[in-house]
């Protein structure tokens, strides 16, 4: 899981020259630098195969990465990102699991708990939002800060993050509500 999360938080940030050399392995492009901003600025990042949507405020990278190995409980992950001039970095994926609710659940109630995240967090706050199991997180370090929405979908669940630099963590906290606020799941 943290393999193929990683990968697409970094593909996700690709610039269109960077991915045109090579794509990782089970990576399709949807669109590259794509959106218009609407009045406040931001723009409606739909996901072309994850049955969502959110607002980014920068023009983003919408892309799928399937998981090849049988074994691995990821089965695909639908994503939407971009990287501000500031290094801020704003991510959205929709995980699907080869088990289903089964294994959706087990990694949903491992972020409740703060556990297999690389560090501590700092702040655990479980919510529902738009009727959903939810739980955020801020997990801070030595050079970074991550702000995270986890909401469970049942059988997936969709990852929000918004990673940024200690420099512009007042900027990123002031954007990551709004990024997370923004949250809409149709079907896939």
């Amino acid at each position: 899981l943290r393999s193929l999360l990683l990968t697409s938080l970094m593909c996700g940030m690709f610039t269109v020259s960077a991915l045109a050399e090579a794509l990782p392995p089970g990576m399709k492009i949807h669109r590259l630098q794509a959106g218009e901003p609407d009045a406040s600025g931001w723009m409606v990042a739909i996901s072309t195969e994850g049955g969502f949507s959110v607002r980014l405020p920068n023009k983003f990278n919408d892309y799928t990465v399937a998981e090849s190995d049988p074994k691995a409980p990821v089965l695909r992950a639908y994503s939407v990102g971009t990287k501000s001039q500031e290094g801020i970095k704003f991510l959205a994926t929709r995980i699907v699991y080869r088990k289903g609710a089964e294994s959706a659940m087990y990694f949903f109630s491992r972020f409740e708990k703060g556990q297999g995240l690389g560090s501590t967090p700092e702040l655990i706050t479980p919510h529902r939002t738009g009727g959903r199991q939810a739980v955020d997180l801020v997990l801070r370090r030595a050079s970074d800060v991550s702000y995270q929405r986890i909401v469970l979908l049942g059988s997936d669940f969709i990852l929000m993050i918004v990673d940024s630099p200690l420099s512009h963590d007042a900027t990123a906290r002031h954007f990551a509500t709004p990024f997370f606020e923004s949250l809409v799941v149709g079907t896939r």
